[in-house]
């Protein structure tokens, strides 16, 4: 079953049957953890554009379906930070990955990478796919103003569920969730995020 990242930062089980839907298609994607000018650990975020055929205006960390000719999962989400945000592929050290999560909607299975880069990259945004770029401090998935749980309209239903919202744009969705992982390793591993 899928899980729900809640304001609490909990994980919570949502009930969907998985069986009614044909196997998944695969894809994966990226956190990218890198300092920014200031030190702070920072993961990039992107806006879609807004006439984009999918996911249109949506936030959503840099990664995509599993291509053929890739290698493999890590592989694919290497390419897609680069084509999304010229991530250099080089500059990356892939420290593990996360939990799959299913995204029902368009029924892929998502496999995060994490990854960290030595410096701040260069990032710039692929015109064709992506609006902006929005670098969030890892911090700020611990706090509280940024946290939340939100209304979302789509496909003909509204759902109740958790959020971030941050530099002027709103996370939520298998987005949030994956975020949502990362800050419970962190909390696990340093005892309540990356600075503290």
């Amino acid at each position: 079953m899928p899980r729900v990242a809640s304001p609490d930062g909990r994980i919570r089980l949502r009930s969907r049957d998985r069986d009614q839907h044909p196997p998944p298609r695969r894809a994966s994607t990226l956190l990218a953890i890198y300092p920014d000018d200031t030190g702070r650990l920072t993961v990039p975020l992107t806006v879609r554009r807004d006439d984009m055929r999918a996911h249109a205006g949506e936030v959503s960390l840099p990664g995509g379906a599993v291509d053929p000719g890739d290698a493999s999962e890590e592989a694919a989400a290497l390419r897609e930070a680069w084509e999304e945000v010229a991530l250099d592929p080089e500059l990356v050290t892939i420290a593990g990955s996360l939990d799959d999560v299913w995204i029902p909607g368009s029924n892929f299975e998502l496999r995060p990478f994490v990854g960290t880069v030595r410096h701040r990259p260069a990032l710039v945004p692929h015109d064709a796919e992506v609006a902006a770029i929005v670098e969030m401090p890892l911090e700020a998935l611990f706090d509280d103003a940024v946290i939340g749980e939100e209304e979302f309209d789509g496909r003909g239903i509204r759902i109740r569920a958790g959020a971030y919202r941050y530099g002027g744009v709103r996370v939520w969705g298998a987005t949030a969730f994956t975020l949502g992982m990362l800050a419970h390793v962190l909390d696990l591993d340093h005892g309540r995020g990356p600075d503290r």
